[in-house]
């Protein structure tokens, strides 16, 4: 039963993308050419343009914080780059994680639920900046020859959601006929298994984990029956693999560390993730059973804050927040989450002294810099609000809610073009095409063509018209 949900799930959003990606005709398109870098890049682009129409993406600002703050640690191991790496979590339950060219990297909520530490979610994410590092999807799109970007998004929806879902819609089409060949060979696994070891290393991470994630998945295509976990799928050989990764761990004299206590961060970020995607009333209930036996368990008690404000009992959150918080006085989760609640109840100074004890401990948290923006902005504090925006989007480009705040900011300083140019990447984030659109062609209207943002912002209006989004208003 739980394979035939899986795969239901997997098959109705997957149908919806690559009917949309290979409808266009080649004229829509235009000859695509020889993949360089930045062709690579704005192949990158659009694939998340369309897989987001259809897959949600997680915008808790915590959880896109942290799994970018993992993410880029490990690309720091890898020396310059041509690309700028961006980090997503899918709500999605299916075992998933893909890497798609240009820099951009996935992770399905399903494959982070079977991970107990941050050493897994690093070995993952190790082993798919590898692919990225190594132009593996590059290179084999290159020998294919597509033609056009439409085919080239529908061949990477193809293999790296499942190609196997994708059979019906691809008979027939170029994308059919060429879908094998974009399947990451044993070499490229091996590559990006023996690279996302190095990186991992070096930062500091247990490669044994890379290995204990993998034999998970393994492991869950004996309860799935047939219906494999999509990693598994696309990612091939993974028994071969695992024992190739023991070898590389014995030569270097690694040692098992694994008994090792679990990064206490990894336990809030798994915890919160399903707080917020899991079944609140069920949490509900499991959390005050456990709390009933182990009443100063703390990631427990502000997991059933989170629970609470999800369910609308500010006061029960309010009590929850306070009482993990007397558990654990210096934890910064439980203060930052307290003080986004008390910013979201208006009680501003006392959210405001919080946030700035955050930033004197850690100036690069991110989530205390947005709020300190906000609560700048709110103030008419204008320039202020816009350095920590514009800092904030230096680190972590994913952090959707910031592209508002920028835009409606230089709005106010009758900067009309970057204003449009914000709004738009904004709008195209949450989905709003025809308003992402409406502003990009603004932008051009007011931005001089020596811009940098001018460039960006022609090339986001061409390739929504290619999409044949219209502007309805």
């Amino acid at each position: 039963m739980l394979g035939s949900i899986r795969r239901t799930r997997l098959l109705t959003p997957l149908t919806l993308v690559l009917c949309g990606l290979l409808a266009f005709p080649p004229s829509a398109c235009g000859f695509f050419g020889s993949l360089t870098i930045e062709k690579e890049k704005e192949l990158g682009e659009e694939f998340c343009l369309r897989l987001q129409q259809y897959y949600p993406v997680a915008r808790d600002p915590y959880l896109t914080a942290y799994i970018n703050a993992v993410g880029q640690k490990l690309v720091q191991q890898v020396g310059p780059q041509p690309f700028q790496y961006r980090f997503f979590i899918l709500e999605d339950p299916t075992y998933n994680a893909f890497a798609v060219p240009g820099g951009f990297i996935f992770v399905n909520t399903g494959i982070i639920r079977i991970m107990e530490r941050e050493d897994e979610l690093a070995g993952v994410l190790a082993h798919e900046i590898t692919h990225i590092h190594q132009r593996h999807m590059a290179k084999r799109m290159e020998k294919a020859k597509v033609t056009t970007v439409a085919t080239l998004v529908g061949l990477l929806a193809a293999v790296l959601l499942g190609g196997a879902a994708a059979a019906p819609i691809l008979a027939g089409t170029m994308a059919g006929a060429e879908s094998a060949m974009l399947a990451y060979s044993r070499e490229d696994e091996r590559e990006a298994d023996t690279l996302g070891f190095k990186w991992m290393t070096r930062a500091g991470y247990d490669p044994h984990y890379m290995m204990s994630v993998f034999r998970k998945m393994n492991r869950q295509r004996w309860f799935d029956g047939d219906d494999y976990p999509v990693y598994l799928k696309t990612h091939p050989e993974l028994e071969s693999r695992i024992i190739d990764l023991a070898h590389l761990i014995d030569s270097h004299q690694l040692g098992d560390r694994r008994e090792s206590s679990p990064n206490p961060a990894f336990t809030y970020f798994r915890q919160r993730l399903e707080a917020l995607y899991g079944n609140p009333q069920r949490m509900k209930r499991e959390l005050l059973i456990r709390l009933s036996q182990e009443p100063d368990n703390v990631p427990n008690r502000y997991t059933l804050a989170l629970v609470y404000k999800r369910l609308g009992d500010r006061p029960k959150a309010l009590e929850a927040y306070q009482q993990a918080l007397d558990l654990d006085p210096h934890n910064t989760m439980i203060k930052r989450d307290l003080a986004i609640f008390k910013y979201e109840s208006n009680r501003i100074q006392e959210a405001q002294n919080l946030f700035k004890e955050l930033l004197r401990k850690d100036p690069r948290d991110e989530i205390s810099l947005y709020y300190t923006g906000l609560i700048y902005q709110s103030q008419h504090q204008v320039d202020q609000a816009l350095d920590l925006f514009e800092r904030l989007l230096r680190m972590n480009p994913g952090f959707t809610e910031v592209y508002y705040s920028l835009g409606t900011l230089y709005g106010e300083k009758q900067r009309l073009g970057l204003a449009h140019y914000y709004l738009g990447r904004y709008s195209r984030m949450a989905k709003d095409l025809p308003t992402a659109l409406f502003h990009f062609r603004k932008a051009l209207a007011h931005l001089v063509t020596s811009d940098r943002y001018y460039a960006e912002a022609q090339i986001e209006v061409a390739r929504l018209e290619r999409m044949r989004v219209r502007v309805s208003h």
